[in-house]
């Protein structure tokens, strides 16, 4: 016995010749996802995909996976028979006994991949519904219903489903590129990296910290966040541990306002050669505008000046309640809100929110910034390579 789920996709439909790419990879992530478990079959299936899985693989635990895989708009769990006239009607009706009752709006919807079937879909939806409406004194609503049974003929087999579980949507996992994400110990970066993923990137990610000793550097909550990040995709990734110290011990002589915004100039700075080793077109950020000082669209410019590698920010628009809903979904918030020293949370008592270009290059003439940086990339970096081989 087997539990199969037809899986539609959303975006993937318009992508032209491309999309058997887009199916590829979408099949390809689906398996990964599944990597852990044995028995579990992904193909390609006419304009669908098809997952199929062991009954005794709870269904709850292959919907939690799917649900959480970027490319998929719904999926469904489907009954298979043979594609005969009085089968397709029995399975209907049992299904029907499960989900209909008297009090429920219904209706029949059929597709035939095959038209060598002898009956047109209009004639299935007759029969079928006629059946069910029998059995289960259901009214039927073509136009609203409660219950949309669907009913899809191939030469090989005929699919029926009711339940349409929503995906999130967007583009599959590796579509559209690497991107380097900037890591902090707080709610907004991990959830820039997920809706970065939505869109089909892979990520790696960079974090500034202030730890000491190797052990502490791996063991580290940031580490945890990372993997909580990919692990629905049971992608792998590697994060960048790297070093505040050089920098802070640089700035410690100055009290300035516009040392935020100084800081945050080197950690772009500093990510854009970590993402130029490994290729990678563009950085990703948490920002959002005006939530905190660094964040105002002045000081935004003046960092974003620091690179000339495009940074994406998904959370631009988004309001900080919003964001913390979406860290609740994706399974961080709660590492997130755990104590963490964040290098950002040491400088200026006042930060300036709107900091002039020139005062900020002032300040890092005074620190030598481009000495700085390169003794942090040659001798403060510790790259942790996250993965999820075997079961």
């Amino acid at each position: 016995m087997s539990r199969t789920y037809i899986v539609h996709y959303g975006e993937l439909g318009l992508k032209g010749r491309n999309r058997i790419t887009f199916e590829r990879q979408l099949v390809n992530n689906i398996s990964r996802a599944f990597g852990d478990l044995e028995d579990v079959t992904v193909s390609r299936f006419h304009s669908y995909l098809m997952v199929t899985c062991p009954a005794a693989l709870r269904a709850s635990e292959v919907e939690a996976r799917l649900s959480r895989l970027p490319g998929i708009a719904y999926f469904a769990p489907v009954t298979v028979t043979a594609p005969k006239v009085e089968l397709i009607r029995a399975a209907a009706v049992a299904m029907a006994e499960d989900i209909i009752s008297p009090a429920t709006r219904f209706r029949i919807r059929t597709t035939r991949g095959d038209k060598r079937f002898p009956l047109t879909s209009p004639e299935v939806d007759r029969e079928v519904g006629a059946q069910v409406q029998r059995v289960t004194g259901a009214p039927v609503d073509l136009s609203e219903p409660d219950v949309t049974l669907a009913i899809q003929i191939y030469e090989e087999a005929a699919y029926l489903f009711a339940r349409r579980i929503p995906g999130i949507g967007g583009l599959p996992l590796g579509s559209s590129g690497r991107v380097l994400v900037l890591f902090s110990g707080g709610i907004d970066s991990p959830v820039a990296a997920h809706l970065i993923m939505k869109r089909g990137c892979t990520v790696d990610f960079v974090h500034f910290h202030l730890l000491r000793g190797r052990e502490r550097i791996r063991g580290a909550k940031i580490v945890s966040m990372a993997r909580q990040v990919l692990a629905p995709h049971r992608a792998s990734g590697r994060l960048y541990m790297v070093s505040a110290a050089p920098f802070e011990a640089a700035m410690a002589p100055l009290d300035s306002r516009v040392a935020t915004v100084v800081f945050r100039r080197f950690i772009v700075r500093a990510a854009a050669h970590l993402a130029a080793q490994r290729k990678t077109p563009a950085l990703v950020t948490g920002e959002s505008v005006g939530q905190v000082a660094s964040q105002t669209l002045r000081n935004i410019n003046v960092i974003a000046r620091a690179t000339k590698l495009p940074i994406l920010r998904p959370l631009v628009g988004m309001d900080k309640q919003e964001i913390i809903s979406l860290a609740k979904e994706v399974g961080t918030y709660e590492l997130s809100i755990q104590p963490y020293q964040d290098p950002c949370s040491l400088h200026a008592r006042r930060p300036a929110t709107h900091a002039r270009l020139r005062a900020v290059r002032d300040v890092e003439a005074q620190i030598a910034a481009d000495a700085v940086l390169q003794e942090t990339l040659a001798h403060h970096v510790e790259e942790i390579r996250i993965s999820f081989e075997g079961r």
